[in-house]
């Protein structure tokens, strides 16, 4: 108990670090006016004006407004870096690429303290973000950037229909800054990962072969339903059901096809939900996502404990925790004093 007051009163004192931060004054041009601009937008005048396609504007008059927008700017994918961390080290066993976005500080801060604490380790953590209004300000960004080192920002806004593009971009950045990485976990910033049982997973497999596991979805209907953020009409996809993937919560590939997923992204018709997107490519290439009971990308559902640190310990990836639940759980999860009934079981896969 001792050492999880310790741990959340670290976290106190780095938010209160974090908060100040946001009302500094320093001046660091990082992306400028792009904050306000669509996802659309150019983000700045020293790069080129994409334009819209009116053709396929005009023949989506009756989509909603957000998947018009996406059509018809669907051809715009190339955005330049606006933050970058530095390449991996020769050694990079396991980068931990962690979907974000600038006002999720309080997310990253707990990230970095618990289960995303790299020192020592042939690991590198990797924020990826786009642009989106204030607060923050681009200045605390820039000051994460050069405190960590794991800030890599895009162009394009925050957007859940740009997450392709985040994609896509992660891609572009592991061939140029990053392809000696033998594994990548793709994840969003809600998740904790247990790095150790990730690490025991991965022993002993090739990088060189293909791997992409998670919580594969199979034969998942598109959602006909106009009122939610997963809507896609007929036209943009006919068949019955999508392709089996993995749940953008989290999920691990190797080395050798994250090089292969990066030419099909490539050559792909860019789709609106990244999970789907990734996909897609699998299928094109022939990969078939592989399922595992240790991803939990829809949390720990009831009857069991969502918040068990046993039931963790069994565990390589859970969804949607808080800040202050992730650092609750690390304390747990890593408490050698913690006493479970028995070994929990890490699935198969």
């Amino acid at each position: 108990m001792l050492r999880l007051l310790g741990w959340l009163a670290l976290y106190s004192l780095a938010v209160l670090l974090l908060s100040r931060l946001l009302i500094r004054k320093e001046t660091m041009p990082v992306g400028g006016p792009v904050a306000h601009q669509p996802f659309w937008a150019s983000p700045g005048p020293r790069h080129s004006q994409c334009l819209p396609n009116h053709m396929v504007a005009n023949a989506s008059l009756t989509l909603p407004s957000r998947h018009r927008l996406f059509l018809t700017y669907r051809h715009c994918r190339n955005f330049s870096i606006l933050l970058e961390p530095p390449g991996c080290a020769e050694d990079t066993f396991l980068l931990l690429a962690i979907k974000s976005q600038p006002g999720h500080v309080e997310r990253r801060a707990a990230i970095r303290a618990t289960w995303g604490r790299v020192r020592g380790l042939p690991l590198k953590l990797v924020f990826l973000l786009g642009v989106a209004g204030p607060p923050p300000p681009a200045q605390l960004l820039a000051y994460e950037n050069r405190e960590f080192g794991d800030i890599l920002q895009w162009g394009f806004a925050e957007d859940f229909f740009n997450l392709t593009l985040k994609e896509l971009h992660l891609q572009r950045w592991l061939a140029e800054a990053c392809p000696q990485a033998q594994f990548v976990l793709k994840g969003d910033d809600d998740v904790f990962v247990h790095v150790p049982n990730m690490l025991e997973f991965l022993d002993g497999r090739d990088p060189g072969q293909d791997l992409l596991v998670g919580d594969v979805i199979c034969q998942a209907l598109p959602n006909r339903n106009t009122k939610v953020k997963y809507f896609i009409p007929p036209s943009m996809y006919r068949a019955r059901h999508y392709p089996p993937y993995a749940g953008g919560g989290g999920y691990i590939m190797s080395r050798a096809t994250v090089r292969r997923l990066h030419m099909a992204a490539e050559a792909a018709e860019l789709f609106p939900i990244d999970d789907v997107f990734v996909g897609m490519c699998l299928q094109q290439l022939g990969i078939s996502p592989t399922h595992h009971a240790g991803f939990k990308t829809f949390g720990i559902r009831r009857p069991l404990d969502p918040l068990d640190p046993c039931l963790y310990r069994g565990l390589l990836l859970v969804h949607r925790l808080s800040p202050v639940e992730m650092w609750s759980m690390w304390a747990l999860v890593t408490d050698e004093g913690l006493q479970c009934a028995a070994p929990q079981p890490r699935g198969t896969g």
